[in-house]
């Protein structure tokens, strides 16, 4: 099956985001330019053979097609000198020689998840059309007319009632191509240039059968003016979040090595060779020069590394740096080598990350989070970009942790659930991930410290939900407080983490009527007694009574201080924008007071 892409318009509403650039080139919150992303998710669902109508621009979706990753695709390009006095019908007749066999037909402006691809060529129907009957109907965007769930006509103008939003992604066999094509080439020999193709389909689509699509549960959508493009950027890094992929067993990497074309690894590992030497079957490179607090001059040492090593991938092994590092490795490598790269905007990177993480906490495998060191100063990395493509999960790999980072671990994973549930940007997906997480974690952390594998594998996954709850919604005050706790006493995240949860914890509890998020305190109060109830308890002072007693009985170091100098300096370094996702304002004199008590001998 080959691609039909038209791509042949002026783009005039998109304003001076198209005075030097193809509507389709127009880049989304992730970095990535529509039509690379068309292309790349298209080829990820095994379509390698694309026909491109072409207008202005034309060398930029020239040049996009060269992307390394496409290397296996074949291209053909049509141009429409008559681009900007035609519509795109004249566009799909100057192509349509190349317009034959089971195609998918959409137009360049669309933005869409892969699970949609997916389901299109996976489906037992021939030919389909993107229909959304939940969808109100559009004022100005196509709509279809269904019949017994076959599309009779695509129109803008159509509003009846059995008229509902459709979107110009469609599947097609050989037979429906051709119709299409000789109904176009009619249209054009009667001068008929200036309408949709569409208007062509629609006087055959009777002697068809194109039958409907359902695409509420996947995502399409076009992009016409800089509103439409904010709001998809925002809407569809959702369905990418939740299309990550997941392997079990670190054996799997071959896999998926495999299922990609990949050919040699650059692998960032923080553990041993001989933990994996023995399960890779392919090439790879090893990058290990880097510190458990990564220095961005090691990270850039990586980038240099993997530009000269002809790897066509990153396998990321270890904790929390390990994957960061990687994250930065693949965010760098797309920049401007002639520039600090911590000074540049970031770029889309299709370089493939697999990341195998060795410790149960961070869920830095699933998110858009990185951390390092820039002159001793701490840097967090956030792009939608970077979060890994694949993530394996192999509990076996947890075997050799010490107790201390097992414990610490399982804490920040744990804090990562509660934080995000009371979080002013969580949504109904992360309170989902949060309260599995709490509920796997209370199950399983004791049998996982005594060291049994299949709890190992419990708090794994909990860890990767929290990870993935935090992506969407990201942490808070616990988290902004626990920052320099870390460097000051020598403790780990997670320990210090836990520390202050239950100070935050017990305050935005007695404060609810001073909620400031835009849901409401009635929001707050709900999400408090969810939070009761993924701990197996009622109230809010149960779950952290509960919580309290697990911190008790894991024995960890106790940490006091009574400098008040020391104590102002902890609360002076807060991240506000962190407290800014705390759904009850905390003041530095509140921090400062919250540090005594947590800090009291």
């Amino acid at each position: 099956m080959k691609a039909i892409i038209f791509n042949s318009g002026l783009g005039k509403r998109m304003g001076e985001l198209t005075l030097h650039n193809h509507k389709s080139m127009v880049r989304l919150q992730s970095g990535e330019a529509i039509f690379e992303r068309q292309l790349r998710l298209l080829h990820e669902c095994g379509i390698n053979e694309f026909v491109v109508t072409v207008g202005p621009f034309k060398e930029q979706l020239i040049e996009a097609s060269k992307a390394a990753h496409l290397s296996r695709c074949q291209f053909t390009f049509v141009e429409n000198p008559v681009y900007d006095k035609t519509n795109y019908i004249y566009s799909m007749y100057l192509a349509r020689e190349y317009i034959t066999g089971d195609v998918l037909f959409m137009h360049g402006d669309l933005v869409f998840d892969k699970a949609l691809v997916k389901a299109v060529l996976e489906s037992r129907y021939a030919s389909l059309g993107c229909v959304n009957r939940k969808k109100p109907l559009p004022e100005k965007d196509f709509k279809a007319r269904i019949d017994h769930g076959c599309i009779q006509e695509v129109s803008v103008k159509i509003f009846d009632d059995n008229c509902f939003a459709f979107q110009p992604f469609y599947k097609l066999c050989a037979e429906d191509t051709a119709a299409w094509v000789r109904q176009v080439e009619k249209f054009i020999s009667e001068g008929k240039d200036q309408c949709y193709a569409e208007n062509a389909l629609n006087e055959i689509l009777a002697d068809m059968h194109v039958l409907e699509f359902d695409y509420s549960r996947y995502y399409v959508d076009e992009v016409d003016t800089p509103d439409d493009l904010k709001r998809v950027s925002s809407d569809i890094r959702r369905f990418d979040f939740a299309e990550q992929e997941f392997a079990g067993g670190i054996s799997s990497v071959n896999d998926i090595m495999k299922k990609y074309g990949l050919k040699k690894a650059f692998v960032v590992c923080g553990v041993p060779e001989d933990l994996f030497e023995r399960e890779f079957c392919f090439n790879y490179v090893i990058f290990d020069g880097f510190t458990p607090n990564p220095d961005y001059n090691e990270v850039c040492e990586g980038v240099r590394q993997f530009r000269e090593s002809g790897c066509d991938c990153i396998v990321s092994i270890g904790g929390g740096s390990a994957i960061d590092v990687a994250k930065c490795v693949k965010l760098y490598s797309a920049m401007d080598v002639g520039k600090p790269y911590i000074d540049q905007p970031h770029r889309f990177s299709a370089t493939k990350h697999i990341a195998v993480p060795t410790t149960a906490g961070t869920g830095s495998e699933s998110t858009r989070f990185a951390v390092i060191y820039y002159n001793g100063v701490k840097q967090s990395v956030t792009d939608d970009s970077i979060v890994p493509d694949i993530a394996v999960m192999d509990a076996s790999l947890l075997k050799g942790l010490p107790e201390y980072q097992k414990k610490a671990t399982m804490l920040d994973a744990l804090c990562h659930a509660v934080e995000s549930m009371w979080s002013v940007h969580s949504d109904e997906k992360s309170m989902e991930y949060s309260k599995a997480a709490i509920r796997m974690i209370f199950a399983s952390y004791r049998d996982y410290l005594a060291g049994d594998e299949s709890a190992a594998g419990t708090v794994l996954t909990a860890a990767n939900l929290a990870g993935r709850a935090i992506n969407i919604s990201q942490t808070t005050a616990a988290h902004a407080m626990s920052y320099k706790l870390t460097s000051t006493f020598g403790i780990a995240h997670g320990h210090a983490a836990a520390l202050c949860l239950p100070e935050v914890w017990r305050y935005i509890a007695s404060h609810t009527s001073e909620c400031r998020d835009p849901r409401g305190e009635d929001h707050l109060v709900k999400v408090l007694r969810e939070i009761s109830d993924a701990f197996g308890v009622d109230t809010p002072e149960k779950a952290l009574e509960k919580f309290n007693g697990m911190m008790a009985g894991l024995n960890l170091k106790k940490v006091s201080c009574d400098d008040e100098n020391r104590l102002s300096e902890l609360a002076g370094s807060v991240n506000p924008q962190r407290l800014g996702n705390c759904p009850v304002a905390l003041s530095r004199e509140l921090l400062l007071e919250m540090y005594r008590r947590i800090l009291r001998a």
